[in-house]
């Protein structure tokens, strides 16, 4: 990807406000939906525009909402992390998916090197001393005891990034495969359907033999 310059423009107005957000929907089949959410001034909203087309790529839709004196504005685009996904220069992203007999586990890498991103002394002295806040929605409950986030509240965890530094997030979530469940159910119907004209014969033969056993 070619960087033409406008990476200084694009971190600009978006950390100056100190409010960047970005959020990771997870599906259960690995697709990751990511939306960076920025509160900035009219000014700074159209040079965040024209930086986010010019360098973050045409897979990425924006949309800039006016919110009093300020406009908010939204990145967002869906890519699959199953192997892996890189959705912008410094970050991997992987997903991997284990089934059980009716649960599944699901596990998400995310891996941020600023040595991709942040190239130049201007871009480092722009994201220095700046956090980025990041949430994740994944598809079952996230287990705190084997993921190397902050806080947790049911599926879906939130994590301080320091553009500056290397980081690795590890979110690990269990999550219950309701269609094997409706499967089941359905296959046990059709057996009791199918073997209901046999139900009673059955019933009469039991009865048989229990008083046949009883009168000996």
């Amino acid at each position: 990807m070619v960087r033409k310059g406008w990476l200084v423009f694009f971190f600009l107005p978006m950390l100056l406000t100190g409010c960047v957000d970005v959020e990771l929907q997870v599906g259960s089949r690995g697709k990751v939906t990511q939306t960076f959410t920025v509160t900035v001034s009219q000014r700074a909203a159209d040079v965040l525009k024209a930086a986010i087309e010019n360098y973050l790529g045409r897979h990425w839709r924006i949309m800039v909402e006016r919110k009093g004196e300020m406009n908010i504005v939204r990145a967002w685009r869906s890519y699959s992390a199953r192997p892996e996904g890189k959705p912008m220069p410094g970050v991997v992203v992987q997903f991997r998916r284990t089934n059980h007999w009716f649960r599944a586990t699901y596990e998400l890498l995310i891996r941020y090197n600023p040595a991709d991103l942040l190239q130049t002394k201007d871009e480092q002295t722009l994201a220095a001393n700046r956090k980025v806040t990041m949430r994740i929605a994944m598809p079952g409950r996230i287990l705190p005891e084997q993921s190397t986030v902050g806080r947790v509240d049911g599926s879906e965890a939130e994590v301080t990034i320091d553009p500056l530094n290397r980081l690795e997030i590890r979110v690990v979530a269990m999550g219950v495969l309701w269609w094997r469940i409706g499967l089941l159910l359905l296959i046990l119907a059709i057996l009791v359907w199918l073997l209901a004209p046999y139900l009673p014969r059955l019933a009469e033969r039991f009865q048989r033999r229990t008083v046949r056993v009883v009168q000996r």
